[in-house]
């Protein structure tokens, strides 16, 4: 089924609008998430396992989406500016109730990807690590017999240090080819991520059904100087080189690291993260597409229908040739785009521009400006999905495009409202300094003043609030001449 006709399917009202982006007031903020925009075998097993373990689609849509993620890799990217392409990894942390169906519904959509990587790891077990270990012991044995012989020369000696250099240089690449071919870890340390992706192509992904300590590590469990232990995460998202040296072993460098991640966690973790102030300062909670999926335990019920076995197997064949073709790839493939599909991105990011500067969402720039590059990442997860092993043969189209700009949308809503309560806050915090400062200077203030005792960025978001606050009835203004162009002063209102 195609695009188009899948978005026809659910109704007009499903339909994405290109640069339409939900405001908090809208209803958007309770609707459901979107499983049709997702690739037709996706939202097929999507609706299955909501039927089967009787969970929501916000937590089904998470997974599922997170899985084609890590499918994808770094194997397929997308054109997305004249200078830059966009690759398909995500950073998916997704809420729910302990009981409620996290661990079911992730081993659902993880099965393909879990049995392609165990067998991965079968082979190698069987076919390589044998000759791996027999090589590494024949060299150990051989460079233990070389630092035992004598020599009577320096030519002597020289001899014996360049064959102990090349079967050390040689143990090492050995060495490196001993990690198992693993596409994902889970409980791991920053310091140990940094080597497990150099070597394993510097591509992994992050799954964990229960990340509660995957949380603590990125909090700096681990870290000797009690500080986030993020930087590497951020890196990996991004795309850019990483450099890490340690006492004891080689540096590890890492060109262009790749990492996707799907991390499901109690209530309360999402909260953990949103309170450590560094994780937002170092760029790591805008990256993640944050979601409470209102995932609860549920009644048992009679007659529920399994997962039927073909949509298990087409779903599986889409992630089995995603991983072959495109994971697996030792050299990314690069899609171009239809003018119509940058058409809706770049609305897109104009439509949020246009509320940056309506003061609507400057409290979270950080966030909203990299909700159109989420849409671009989440487009390259659905064209793979959608086109298989071919997806690096076809262009991205508009219905791609529209369908990533509906469940980033969805996502930004939700962000929004896990936000909000910190957004209030803060927001009830600077008008309580307005009302201060107006204690000293009760005959007025203007955004310049305000900007300056406040520390915002600039006067005109000064103003936005304190417009807000007279349309409230608490304060009122005047425009006061200056001998030049009038300036606008505020000052409380009468009662």
């Amino acid at each position: 089924m195609s695009m188009n006709r899948r978005i026809q399917k659910f109704g007009k009202s499903a339909e994405p609008i290109a640069g339409k982006i939900p405001s908090e007031s809208e209803e958007a903020r309770a609707k459901l998430f979107p499983l049709h925009c997702l690739p037709p075998a996706a939202a097929a097993m999507g609706q299955a396992i909501c039927k089967a373990e009787r969970v929501p689609e916000s937590l089904v849509g998470c997974c599922l989406l997170g899985r084609l993620s890590a499918s994808v890799g770094a194997g397929l990217q997308v054109r997305s500016g004249p200078n830059r392409v966009t690759r398909a990894n995500l950073y998916i942390v997704a809420s729910g109730e302990s009981g409620s169906g996290k661990s079911e519904t992730d081993r659902h959509t993880a099965q393909p990807f879990r049995d392609f990587e165990d067998e991965l790891i079968a082979k190698w077990e069987w076919d390589e690590w044998p000759a791996l270990m027999a090589e590494k012991e024949l060299l150990e044995s051989e460079i233990a017999g070389l630092k035992k012989k004598k020599f009577n020369s320096p030519t002597e000696r020289e001899e014996i240090r360049a064959e102990l250099e090349r079967r050390r240089r040689a143990l090492l690449q050995i060495e490196s080819q001993l990690q198992a071919p693993v596409l994902s870890v889970e409980d791991i340390t920053s310091q140990a991520l940094a080597v497990r992706l150099a070597a394993r192509g510097e591509c992994l992904a992050s799954f964990s059904a229960d990340a509660g300590e995957v949380i603590n590590n990125l909090l700096g469990r681990y870290n000797k100087l009690d500080r986030t232990d993020d930087g590497l995460y951020v890196k990996a998202w991004t795309g850019d080189r990483f450099q890490q040296d340690r006492i004891g072993r080689p540096p590890v460098s890492l060109r262009r690291p790749c990492l996707s991640a799907l991390w499901l966690v109690q209530r309360d973790k999402v909260e953990t993260i949103l309170s450590e102030r560094s994780l937002t300062e170092g760029g790591t909670i805008p990256r993640l597409l944050l979601c409470h999926t209102n995932c609860q335990p549920r009644y048992i019920q009679d007659g529920v229908e399994a997962i039927p076995t073909g949509i298990a197997k087409a779903y599986g064949k889409v992630i089995r040739e995603l991983l072959e073709t495109f994971r697996l790839a030792s050299e990314p493939v690069t899609i171009e785009h239809s003018p119509e599909a940058l058409r809706a991105f770049n609305d897109h990011y104009n439509a949020i521009v246009a509320r940056w500067h309506n003061g609507e969402i400057r409290d979270v720039t950080s966030y909203a400006l990299r909700w159109t590059e989420q849409a671009w990442r989440i487009a390259v997860c659905i064209h793979g999905g959608t086109w298989g092993k071919r997806a690096g043969e076809q262009s991205l189209a508009l219905e791609t495009s529209q369908a990533a700009i509906t469940i980033a949308d969805w996502f930004s809503v939700q962000q929004l409202d896990i936000l909000a309560a910190g957004r209030q806050a803060f927001k009830d915090a600077k008008r309580a300094s307005i009302l201060d400062l107006l204690v000293d200077c009760p005959k007025g203030i203007s955004g310049r003043d305000v900007q300056r005792a406040l520390h915002l960025a600039t006067a005109e978001e000064a103003r936005l609030l304190m417009e807000e606050m007279e349309t409230e009835g608490v304060l009122q203004s005047a425009e006061v001449p200056t001998g030049g162009r009038p300036q606008r002063v505020f000052s409380k209102a009468r009662k």
